[in-house]
């Protein structure tokens, strides 16, 4: 798995890149990094913008360290987008029936 801290697009907002695969082991990382990086928001709506372009393989356990990131985000009153989500995520979110749960835009410009 790779993960990269992208330039914030704006002020409060943190854009995250993720790739390669997001097996079971892995996601333990991402959740920790997510966190983390939630943890570190100030003002008054915190966003979080996860790019998953260039993701291989994203698994369940993936799935769930993106609503942690989005469960600590709703309780401060903020965001989190999925942007350019690669076809092997589009396909665990659609079997998962995580499209309404996770928001996801086709690209950075579509956020609040």
């Amino acid at each position: 798995m790779d993960l990269r801290l992208d330039d914030p697009p704006a002020p409060g907002v943190v854009a995250v890149a993720i790739g390669g695969e997001v097996d079971l082991l892995a996601a333990g990382i991402l959740e920790r990094f997510l966190l983390g990086a939630v943890a570190d928001q100030r003002g008054p709506k915190p966003g979080l913008i996860i790019d998953l372009s260039d993701a291989e393989f994203f698994g369940c356990a993936g799935l769930n360290a993106l609503l942690a990131a989005q469960h600590r985000l709703d309780r401060a009153g903020g965001w989190l987008r999925l942007v350019d989500v690669s076809p092997a995520v589009a396909r665990v979110l659609d079997a998962a029936g995580m499209n309404t749960e996770l928001r996801v835009s086709t690209s950075a410009h579509d956020l609040p």
